[in-house]
């Protein structure tokens, strides 16, 4: 039979040697970070808009036709490809009855939502700032759901 102070001795030896080896290398000021923040990785190849099933996938269309109804033109974007893309130019359609059906208004456009498919990505939303409409149709235009093949 061992003697005890060699059995806590030992016993000692075993925690100082585990505590060693899980601290030794931590640094005793503490764990440091320098340098900027991870930014998110770009949005690998190419991202689309598609208007509906059956029709091709677009990239920074001059007019887009979202959900049957609500109809964009003149579209100019001021980007493209990223977790966002803006645009400005008008917005009309059968939605908003007689207000904008044959006269479109001014808008801002901001697709967001994007999902990724294989090599490409799809935008999945869509929202239309028009500040000459009726706030009623306003609202209609704030989130949009866009067609994203293979959902």
């Amino acid at each position: 039979m061992r003697p005890l102070h060699a059995t806590l001795g030992a016993a000692a030896l075993a925690a100082g040697l585990l505590c060693g080896l899980l601290c030794g290398c931590a640094d005793p000021g503490g764990l440091k970070v320098a340098g900027p923040a991870h930014t998110p990785t770009p949005t690998a190849g190419p991202v689309y808009v598609v208007e509906g099933p059956g029709r091709p996938p677009m990239r920074g269309p001059a007019s887009l036709e979202i959900g049957g109804s609500v109809r964009l033109t003149d579209l100019r974007w001021r980007s493209w490809g990223g977790s966002t893309a803006e645009a400005t130019g008008a917005v009309g359609g059968g939605w908003c009855k007689q207000a904008c059906k044959d006269t479109p208004y001014k808008a801002r456009v901001t697709l967001s939502g994007v999902v990724r498919k294989d090599r490409s990505a799809y935008y999945s939303r869509a929202t239309v700032v028009a500040e000459e409409l009726p706030p009623e149709q306003q609202r209609d235009l704030r989130d949009l759901w866009l067609f994203v093949p293979g959902r």
